[in-house]
């Protein structure tokens, strides 16, 4: 949301993806750098929470960027805010330090888990059987659009940006079958008076 939120930002996020890394199914396709931190923050807070999941985490984007220079850099959660805007500035340039500093606050941002529900359920499967994918945000284009004015046909979002989801999928390491499944939906519900989702 907060890539979303700074327009000129956001246009400097967009590559296109080339390459073996392409979707053959589009004439262009795109990630974002809200793609590849969604995705990178996802491993990162799973492999910390869950240690036994740590090689067993995998993500739909390369988590790789060109820098200014053509070399290229890997975006990751660093240790510290320093070390994550670090990274950011050499993917965004180093005019971009307020932009780097305000994503790298988003990713270092600490999230406490409120559903005591959810925290009380027993799995029934250790993590150390589990691979993860995640497709941090699940239709890319339809996020970099931003159209807001695509109504919902039977609460279902068939376009626009609130059809934008983040999905993550736990699986069975031994044999491939699904285990567990979240979709979630940041840009569902906008608040008339804020204008916040």
């Amino acid at each position: 949301r907060r890539c979303r939120a700074e327009e000129p930002l956001f246009r400097l996020l967009v590559a296109e993806k080339a390459g073996p890394e392409r979707n053959a199914r589009f004439e262009r396709d795109f990630k974002t750098l809200a793609d590849v931190l969604i995705q990178e923050l996802i491993k990162h807070d799973l492999g910390t929470q869950f240690p036994e999941l740590r090689g067993h985490i995998h993500g739909e984007e390369s988590n790789e960027f060109r820098d200014a220079e053509g070399g290229t850099v890997t975006i990751r959660v660093g240790a510290t805010p320093a070390d994550t805007v670090a990274l950011l500035l050499a993917v965004l340039g180093p005019e971009q330090a307020r932009a780097a500093e305000l994503l790298a606050e988003a990713v270092h941002r600490e999230v406490t888990p409120g559903d005591t529900e959810l925290a009380a359920i027993e799995p029934g499967v250790s993590p150390g059987e589990l691979g993860i994918w995640i497709d941090p945000i699940d239709s890319t284009n339809e996020f970099i659009g931003g159209r807001e004015d695509v109504a919902a046909i039977d609460g279902v979002a068939p376009g626009g940006l609130s059809s934008a989801l983040v999905l993550v999928g736990a699986f069975d390491r031994r044999s491939g079958v699904p285990v567990l499944g979240v979709i979630n939906e940041p840009f569902f519900q906008r608040d008339p008076h804020t204008r916040r989702y």
